[in-house]
């Protein structure tokens, strides 16, 4: 896993994931944008409805298929760490050997390290409907100061891949909730040029200098295209408009 590699940016890669329909397609992309970031092995799992078990989540990985029938086999899912803290936190988990700390978990961690999974990145998933999930990305790396040095750096674009792959999948997890003829939102020009330059990460004073307007109008269009897009938040919004074609992306 290249330090570099940890630095590629993930908005580009978002089409890849958004524009199509094809649930193998989406999944390819999802390993080859984890690889290219230095990962070999890669889990999603998502519950879409609350009360729902976990085993009945939708789950796609390319751990090696003869670990994931052991794991399902023996309910390692109540007891593995990583999913204890997806339950409980929003924060990333930068995990190694020292999590697992009962003799379960330590027989767990070390037959999942003779399949290459040695040190990884858990990122919780708490969606607005409360959807619970948990994206994996893993390394056989030896575990280290290094990896979780480079762990760290990486988190600010590996979270920001943890919400475009949310946003993408729940499709897929849930399809029979997917409208047949969702009606896209009509954006004024207005709050069209307000999300990209949001996009580009321009505050609403900056933004408001480039429009010629106050940030108080600013703010007032982005309330406005935020209710259009159903998003709670600006970053909501992005990821939403760019799934629909509202953004464009260099």
């Amino acid at each position: 896993m290249p330090r570099s590699n940890f630095l590629t940016p993930v908005l580009a890669p978002f089409h890849r994931l958004s524009n199509t329909t094809c649930e193998t397609d989406w999944r390819d992309a999802l390993f080859k944008i984890a690889s290219d970031l230095g990962f070999e092995h890669t889990l999603l799992a998502i519950v879409p409805k609350p009360g729902m078990k976990l085993e009945e989540a939708y789950l796609r990985s390319n751990y090696a298929s003869a670990w994931r029938e052991t794991y399902d086999r023996q309910n390692l899912a109540y007891a593995d760490p990583t999913v204890a803290h997806c339950i409980t936190r929003t924060m990333p988990l930068i995990w190694s050997p020292e999590i697992f700390k009962t003799p379960l978990q330590r027989q767990m961690y070390e037959e999942a390290a003779s399949y290459g999974l040695r040190a990884g990145i858990t990122l919780p998933i708490h969606g607005p409907a409360q959807e619970l999930g948990i994206l994996c990305l893993v390394s056989d790396r030896l575990p280290g100061r290094q990896f979780h040095e480079d762990a760290r750096e990486a988190l600010p674009e590996l979270t920001l891949l943890r919400d475009i792959v949310f946003e993408s999948a729940i499709a897929f997890a849930r399809p029979e909730e997917t409208p047949a003829n969702r009606d896209e939102p009509q954006l004024t020009r207005r709050e069209q040029e307000c999300l990209q330059w949001i996009a580009e990460g321009k505050t609403s004073q900056e933004i408001g200098r480039l429009l010629g307007c106050s940030a108080g109008t600013v703010d007032f269009h982005v309330i406005n295209l935020r209710k259009k897009l159903d998003a709670r938040t600006r970053r909501e919004a992005v990821l939403k408009g760019i799934r629909q074609g509202l953004v464009l992306l260099p």
